[in-house]
């Protein structure tokens, strides 16, 4: 099998997750294609069930024809290991060596200090012994000297042991920090995929293909680059895309493009049902297996004919056994039972064991069978012999003969199980084919292990009734063999592989960019791809990264907006018309006005074709100063109704070195359609009110009036408004009449 180098050329990141396109070519070999590729270096977050592989160019009778994931392990060299890892294993082994060197000297410390003098005991009846002053002394101050220069020792290797242990948590989170694409393990685990292609075939040029699979540990969230000039007459927005991903590969040099689609959300077409005029009948039940085709014992015909049989043996007579004498009665009795043994085993009552009676004639298995165990499939007789007549042996005496005649059985037995299907699939021998007509006629499914195909092998033509169908293995043999070959194995992939997902998973919980929102919220109803200018690194190291993605032409129009009655202040605003044919999702927008950094603000989602306000913060150079005045009267033929006058004057001053379009907002009292006795009355508005327009997303207030007025550059202009409302005198105004 050739292993075949490929290349990472596009990743589409979805809204959890990506799907990443790897490209290799195939060089004819002696004039032909293999018939057989490994691509390995593949990621552990790897979703095996998303494998694709397809021919991009080639002869046109190459083809995929299979495609599994396995792995691979790689045992790099040292000048691969990232100089991290060196670092942080000689920082253990400094910090292991200063640990043994502390605690030798605190064990040779804790030696001296049980060094002390010990006064003799005093024996009864005698005077106490005179003390050996001297070498007392002697050893005080000997302990003394050796423990000063010993606890100067401790003092140094403890600075060195705390220093040791800093430089090793530093390098540990050196290590934490690194590309999850660059393991710092000494044998490295990744996924690989097998190819089956329609060869070999002659071939003369290179064959591109194409591998597609999806990981799992990827994000991204839309952002966005305002840049207005000091006018804000025209400007620039670029999108960009903030990608965050730990799949465990470096995407370097690749074609970036960034979905609102979701991985996980199937997109097939679906099955319509068939309107049936008639009797109502219940749905048939859809199986995972189908009938074989006709004819599938002529197959294997030319097999049948290459065969050449073996010489069937002569049946021998058998001779009456001769009378035993009284001490041969237990062994006649053993080679009677002998007897027995044998006719179990097919051959004729009262034969010898050296004679195997020739196997009777298997019956064709009916076309009616199920191929990949639709019904369980008809499986032989244990009692059945072999097609191989056993080799002639004299006849066996005493209770040796009887042992090998049980352990010939024993292991006829287990062959023939090695041979046989699993046992939930065997037959009577004496329902032959109809078995399979009456299961199929019950319209029972096939057990639960033939739906596993990954496990299920293709008999043999030598296995009678069973060629050319598909069937379990033998299950002795796969747990023998997990048990004594592969169970550590197993677990330690497992658990890295468990690991990889994890890892790949943290990204979820990695905080997003201030205003950001997740591009599912904002796609509303229908889903967009976004394609990068040009290609793009992005780290497999869990932290966020910009990819600029696209610029959009966009209809900027500057506006200044006032309300006097809440906020004196006037605030900038950017009307958006969005002319591109790419939905602008909502998120971030960090805005450039000239040559400075203004603020980030948050967007909202503009659809092709909608328009939307964007907030740029207070313009201090224009000013607005608003007066009111309040008059309260009397009024009607009896005074019976209370007229308020409220009088409005606002003046703007324009400060800036441009002309200023400015709306200046104000709201008289709404009356309610209930209340009919109330009226509004406009009097005097100079200059006159235009009908407020708000954009998509905004909300209409009742009552609401604008003016819209153009100041020049260093000038004032002023606006005035007089409204009368009248209102039963038993009335007032929510709030009190004097409200303006």
């Amino acid at each position: 099998m050739r292993v075949v180098p490929s290349v990472l050329e596009s990743v589409t990141v979805h809204a959890e997750g990506a799907l990443c396109t790897r490209a290799f070519v195939l060089s004819p070999e002696n004039g032909h294609l293999p018939g057989q590729v490994r691509i390995d270096g593949l990621p552990l977050a790897l979703r095996t069930g998303s494998l694709r592989a397809r021919v991009v160019e080639g002869p046109p009778e190459l083809l995929v024809r299979d495609l599994k994931p396995t792995f691979d392990v790689r045992m790099p060299p040292e000048s691969e290991l990232p100089a991290e890892q060196h670092a942080l294993e000689a920082a253990e082994a400094s910090l292991a060596a200063v640990h043994g060197r502390l605690e030798r000297v605190r064990s040779e410390i804790a030696a001296l200090r049980g060094l002390a003098p010990t006064w003799p005991a005093q024996r009864k009846g005698h005077p106490p012994r005179e003390a050996p002053l001297t070498a007392m002394l002697s050893l005080t101050g000997f302990v003394d000297a050796e423990l000063a220069e010993l606890q100067a020792q401790e003092l140094d290797l403890a600075r060195q042991h705390r220093d040791a242990t800093n430089e090793l948590e530093l390098r540990r989170r050196r290590v934490q920090e690194l590309s999850s694409a660059r393991s710092v393990d000494r044998a490295r685990l990744f996924r690989a995929a097998l190819l089956t292609l329609s060869g070999p075939i002659a071939a003369t040029a290179d064959a591109r293909l194409v591998l597609e699979y999806a990981v799992a540990g990827a994000r991204w969230v839309p952002t966005y680059d305002l840049r207005l000039p000091r006018t804000l007459v025209e400007g620039t927005l670029r999108m960009r895309a903030a990608v965050v991903q730990r799949t465990g590969e470096d995407w370097t040099g690749v074609r970036l493009a960034v979905s609102t689609a979701s991985l996980e959300r199937r997109a097939e077409v679906p099955e319509l049902k068939s309107l049936r005029i008639g009797r109502s009948q219940p749905p048939p039940a859809r199986s995972g297996w189908r009938e074989p085709a006709p004819g599938l014992e002529e197959l294997f015909a030319g097999y049948d004919a290459l065969r050449v049989p073996r010489p069937e043996p002569v049946p021998q007579k058998p001779q009456p056994p001769p009378m035993p004498a009284p001490e041969m009665a237990k062994g006649a009795y053993e080679q009677e039972e002998l007897y027995k043994e044998s006719a179990s085993f097919g051959g004729p009552p009262g034969a010898p064991p050296s004679v195997s009676a020739p196997p009777p004639p298997m019956a064709a298995p009916k076309a009616s069978g199920a191929f990949l165990g639709g019904a369980r499939p008809s499986a032989p007789s244990r009692n059945v012999p072999s097609a191989a007549p056993a080799p002639s042996m004299p006849p066996p005496r005493g209770g040796g003969g009887m042992d090998r005649m049980r352990s010939k059985k024993r292991a006829v037995s287990e062959d023939d199980f090695d041979d046989a299907p699993m046992a939930d699939m065997l037959m009577d021998e004496e329902e032959g084919g109809a078995g399979d007509e009456h299961r199929s006629a019950a319209g029972l499914e096939p057990a639960e292990g033939l739906f596993d195909y990954d496990s299920l092998t293709l008999a043999s033509a030598a296995s009678p009734g069973q060629r050319g169908r598909l069937r379990p293995r033998s299950a002795l043999v796969s747990q023998a063999m997990l048990s004594i070959t592969s169970v550590s194995l197993q677990v330690e992939v497992v658990r890295l592989e468990a690991q990889a997902f994890v890892i790949a998973e943290s990204v979820s919980s990695v905080a997003p960019p201030s205003w950001a929102v997740p591009p599912r919220e904002s796609a509303r109803h229908f889903d967009a791809r976004f394609d990068a200018e040009a290609v793009a690194d992005v780290p497999s190291d869990g932290a966020w990264h910009t990819v600029p993605m696209l610029t959009v032409p966009l209809e900027l129009k500057a506006e200044y907006v006032c309300v006097p009655s809440v906020e004196p202040r006037v605030f900038r605003t950017v009307r958006l018309d969005n002319a591109s044919q790419h939905p602008l999702l909502a998120g971030p927008v960090d805005v450039t006005l000239g040559d400075e950094f203004l603020m980030t603000s948050p967007m909202p989602t503009l659809g092709p074709g909608e328009t939307q306000r964007l907030g740029l913060g207070v313009e201090e150079a224009l000013q607005v100063a608003r007066n009111t005045r309040f008059d309260e009267a009397s009024g009607g033929m009896f005074g019976n109704s209370t007229v308020l006058t409220h009088h409005v004057s606002v003046e703007v001053a324009n400060h800036l070195s441009r002309a200023a379009n400015i709306a200046i907002s104000e709201r008289i009292s709404a009356v309610p359609e209930s209340q009919k006795d109330i009226k509004v009355e406009e009097s005097e508005v100079v200059p006159p009110w235009q009908k407020p327009t708000p954009l998509p997303g905004e909300e209409a207030v009742e009552g609401e009036r604008v003016w819209r007025v153009s100041v020049p550059a260093g000038e004032k202009r002023s606006m005035k408004a007089t409204w009368v409302v009248k209102l039963p005198a038993s009335k007032m105004l929510n709030g009190g009449n004097r409200r303006t």
